[in-house]
């Protein structure tokens, strides 16, 4: 069963990669729905990122029911391609709902209360504004400081940020789904599409999602091998978060790069836990030039120059370097086997991370510039990121001028210092272990 539904599910990526390059130029609106149905860059990418986030938990071998997943991803994919936010609502309740049956009721807690919050959320828009298709002109009015609160509250929720109090991933609102917490970053991200944020919820956002990538980071670096997975996924929510509340086009080039990351991440750092010594998952690392983490982080600390907020390039800098300590700590581990023959799903997630990095400039083509393009009416100029002549990345501030480059071919050798620090870090928290133990 696990694998007709992989089958599946591999059908869906490609479908939904093919939505994007269909979609890349403008909405597909069609008129017989009256609205009910909206497919835009936005729904084919969160579409995409969902199916390859469940592609990544069948990998795991950790979901028991293969075809209540596929029933989640199908409801939520629905939903983001529903134009109606009460539909949209409705949509990501049931699959939140299909997702907890036969958990236990501590387990439940964390998809519950987000699913208040988001369907309180949008319900305030639609009502304030009277209109509930947010495609419509006068959609817009319903934007409100209370509806924001909550949609952000929504991921915050589903993320289990309450776990960066003190680091324990146990109880009620602590535990992050794999699925729907990436999510629900959906329908905040939509709010674009209703008109530009003011300036306190970009600078909520905006601080919020940087003290949620460096916190999360710094317990990735320091908790149990077992539990890294969580908190670097975490980590890359908060980078989405920064990049949503920077509202720029190098903002959400940097929310897209972090959510792109996520399922890469989650497969190997999962597979990897159970074995000595898997080398591969150098691969996955911040501090591996051209890597996904890696292009996330360059992608994060260039779209904080463009939009002149050189504290959060700071913050996701330190926070990339602290990522880096997990996996540099999994992938040297001490017991001596065979460098090969290695774990496919590894090599799978390596090999992927190293594509998406060097292929950034195709992922910014087809996922990113046409989602920036679609939601330029909510989006601010401060800051982009576009193509580099010779096959990289180089962002732009809103005066166009450059601020940072990342020649895809030419960049690796000056990464080695992040490479270096992180090897030095793994090795003093692994000396200190021992010494412990000791």
């Amino acid at each position: 069963m696990q694998r007709l539904v992989a089958f599946i599910l591999a059908l869906g990526l490609a479908a939904a990669l093919f939505a994007a390059w269909l979609l890349r130029d403008a909405p597909l609106t069609p008129a017989l729905a009256h609205g009910l149905l909206r497919a835009d860059a936005l729904s084919a990418f969160f579409a995409l990122v969902t199916t390859a986030l469940a592609l990544a938990e069948i990998g795991q071998g950790r979901e028991k029911s293969p075809l209540r997943l596929l029933g989640v991803v199908g409801l939520l994919v629905a939903a983001y391609l529903s134009g109606h936010m009460a539909v949209t609502a409705a949509l990501f309740a049931l699959a939140g709902f299909l997702r907890i049956i036969g958990r236990h009721p501590s387990e439940a807690l964390p998809m519950i209360l987000p699913i208040i919050c988001l369907s309180l959320g949008l319900a305030s828009m639609g009502l304030r504004a009277d209109e509930w298709r947010y495609a419509e002109p006068g959609a817009g009015a319903g934007l409100n400081s209370g509806a924001f609160v909550l949609l952000l509250l929504a991921v915050l929720l589903a993320g289990g940020f309450l776990a960066l109090t003190d680091g324990q991933s146990a109880g009620p609102a602590r535990q992050i789904d794999p699925i729907f917490g990436p999510a629900l970053l959906y329908p905040l991200l939509r709010l674009d599409s209703l008109g530009p944020w003011n300036l306190g919820w970009l600078a909520a956002t905006l601080l919020i999602g940087g003290a949620v990538a460096l916190w999360s980071a710094w317990w990735a670096a320091t908790c149990a091998s077992g539990d890294a997975a969580a908190w670097l996924q975490r980590y890359l929510i908060g980078m989405a978060l920064a990049g949503i509340g920077l509202g720029s086009g190098a903002g959400l080039a940097l929310a897209a790069f972090a959510l792109l990351t996520m399922p890469l991440i989650s497969l190997g750092m999962g597979v990897a836990v159970h074995h000595a010594r898997p080398w591969p998952l150098w691969a996955i690392s911040a501090a591996t030039p051209l890597s996904a983490p890696f292009v996330a982080a360059w992608v994060g600390v260039a779209a904080a120059t463009a939009g002149h907020v050189p504290v959060l390039a700071m913050i996701l800098w330190a926070a990339a370097l602290l990522t880096a300590v997990p996996v540099a700590r999994l992938a040297t581990g001490r017991n001596k086997q065979p460098w090969w023959p290695q774990d496919w799903r590894l090599l799978v997630a390596a090999g992927l991370s190293l594509a998406l990095g060097g292929g950034a400039p195709l992922a910014l083509t087809l996922l990113v510039a046409p989602m920036a393009s679609q939601l330029a009416g909510g989006l601010s100029p401060m800051g982009e990121i576009a193509l580099w002549p010779w096959a990289g990345l180089i962002a732009l501030d809103a005066a166009r001028q450059p601020v940072a480059s990342l020649p895809t071919f030419a960049m690796a050798g000056i990464m080695i210092v992040l490479a270096a620090l992180a090897w030095v870090g793994a090795r003093l928290l692994a000396r200190r272990k021992r010494r412990d133990e000791g």
